[in-house]
Formats: structure tokens, sequence, C-alpha cells
């Protein structure tokens, strides 16, 4: 479209092409609503995004974490740090550090069940879907997802083997270090024999833990443009703990943490696939309402995902 001089040359030209009027309704809009809108469409001034969303001491902050850490094996500092992971008291202290879980008043899972299913039919046909019935999820189910997306399966001798604690125990879902700072909470809506509410997975003893929880019902906190919550069996809450492990990686923690999120996220999905479960993963959740909810203080202990699962409709 040519530069024009005056407003009803411009709005002329505009009436001319129409779509010109919808990209720059939409980029504006957008601007509203992402900072990433300079990736779409339109690329809105930096000075627009930058002065409305973000002095220039926290421009994103988070990003900057995440893609600044520093790995490098060479660095004394590094090798001052995580050597000392390596010793057989470090490694066990530091692996055996949620072992004692809190059994009192806990609820027992039923035994996984095995899956059959072939792993590339699984694979191929795993699927992303909304589309849930209401029917209730069995313990037996919720079980077998559990374990295998975070469930304890083996154990590895180290160091002194009379020791009773002289083993590390191995989950289903591999952990930077061993040190797996990922706990899930399962938030039931339609489980059969299990009450409305949230629970810890307790992983070693394969049980669930109540958690007690404040704020806002449930209905609204996991409030969806997408779904009814009421629908669904149950939502899945990834709970990022940073010192687990930040104290050996440093600023990397939180990303071996996210790398084991998509870990468990995996064996979670091909799970659910193989007994014709529905879920989905949520980006649309509100971090700091649910962190509240789980009373979480939102600097050590973050929430980093949202899962849900039910029957299909």
């Amino acid at each position: 479209m040519p530069y024009k001089k005056t407003k009803e040359e411009v709005a002329s030209s505009l009436a001319e092409h129409d779509y010109l009027q919808a990209v720059g309704r939409f980029s504006m809009q957008h601007t509203m609503v992402s900072v990433y809108s300079s990736s779409t469409v339109l690329r809105p001034p930096d000075s627009v995004i930058r002065g409305r969303w973000f002095p220039n001491s926290d421009d994103f902050a988070g990003e900057s974490a995440l893609l600044n850490y520093r790995t490098d094996n060479t660095n004394i500092g590094f090798q001052a740090g995580v050597g000392r992971f390596f010793e057989p008291d470090a490694v066990l202290s530091s692996c055996h550090a949620d072992l004692e879980e809190d059994l009192s008043q806990t609820i027992d899972l039923p035994k996984p069940k095995k899956l059959k299913t072939g792993l590339t039919a699984t694979i191929t046909s795993r699927r992303s879907s909304r589309a849930f019935n209401g029917d209730e999820v069995t313990m037996e189910e919720l079980a077998t997802l559990l374990h295998h997306a975070q469930g304890n399966s083996g154990e590895l001798p180290y160091g002194d083997p009379t020791n009773p604690h002289g083993t590390v125990e191995l989950r289903n879902a591999p952990s930077g270090g061993g040190l797996y700072p990922i706990k899930l909470f399962v938030t039931a809506f339609n489980v059969k024999g299990l009450q409305r509410g949230t629970y810890e997975y307790l992983p070693y003893a394969h049980k669930l833990s109540p958690t007690p929880t404040t704020g806002p019902d449930q209905e609204l906190l996991w409030k969806s443009p997408d779904f009814d919550i009421e629908d669904t069996g149950f939502a899945l809450t990834f709970v990022y703990n940073l010192y687990d492990n930040s104290r050996k990686y440093g600023d990397g923690g939180a990303v071996f943490g996210l790398i084991e999120v998509g870990a468990i996220l995996q064996n979670l999905h091909l799970t659910r696939t193989s007994l014709a479960l529905a879920g989905c993963d949520q980006g649309s959740y509100d971090k700091q309402l649910l962190e509240r909810a789980l009373r979480l203080d939102g600097h050590t202990h973050h929430v980093v995902h949202v899962t849900v699962i039910g029957q299909e409709d």
C-alpha cells in the first residue's frame, strides 16, 4: 500500500484492502495478551511491548535464567560444586532425601497393571484429547498411570552393601543426578473409590497422601474454556523443588527439572493411551493461584505443569 498523506486517503486505501485492518487489529489486540506477538503476523515496536509490560530490571527474567545457565565441566567452580556430589555419602544422602515418606493417613493404591500394548502402536496412536465423558477412572488405572509415570521400579547397590540404605532407589522416569526434584499431586474429580480432593503421590510407597488445600473451590481453580473439569477423572500437577537439584547443578537445576517433567509426561501419556484414556496438557493454568491452593511458597517450590486425564467420550 503506497504511503498516503491524509487520513482520508489512508481510510480509502484500507477500504480497498480491508484485510489489512483485520491484521492491524489482531496485532494490537495480541500485544495486549502476549509478549511474543513479534513472532506472529506483525511485529509491533519493541517500545510498545517493553513499555507496557516490563521494566528494564526483569525483562524476560525467566527466559534469561533458563537460557544462560552454565554447565562447563572444566570450570573450577563447577568442579568444586559438583565433584563432592559423587562421593558415596553425598549420593546416598541426596537420593534418600525423600525416601522416608510420611505414611500416616495415606491411601493404598492397587498394584499397577502390566501394559501389553505394543510400543510402536502406543506411540503412533498417542493423541491429546479433551473429549471427556465424565465416567469414573478406576483406582487401578490411576495407580497404573502414576507408577509408570514416576513410580519406583528397582534399586542400585551403592556404597556399603551391609548398610540397609546402601542402595539407590530407581524410578521409571530419568532424573538428573537421580535427585528427582519433581513431585506429582493428584486432584481427583471422578476417581472410583477416591474422595474428591488433592493428594501427593508417594512413589517409594506407591501410596497417596491427602494434601490440604486453600483458596477457591476446585471448580474455579481448574476452570478451562476447552472442557468441563467435572467431566475429567483427575488433574495432575507437577511441582518442582528448587533445592532438590540446584544445590548440585546451580542454575541448570531448573532446566534439568523441566526435562524431567517431559520424561514423566511421555511415560504418562503413553500409559493412558495404552489404557484407552483421554488426556491433554494444560498451559492456561494460573500458576500463582494454584501454588497458593497447594500451599507452595512460589520461590523454592513451583508449579511447572498441569495435565488432565479422564475417560474418553
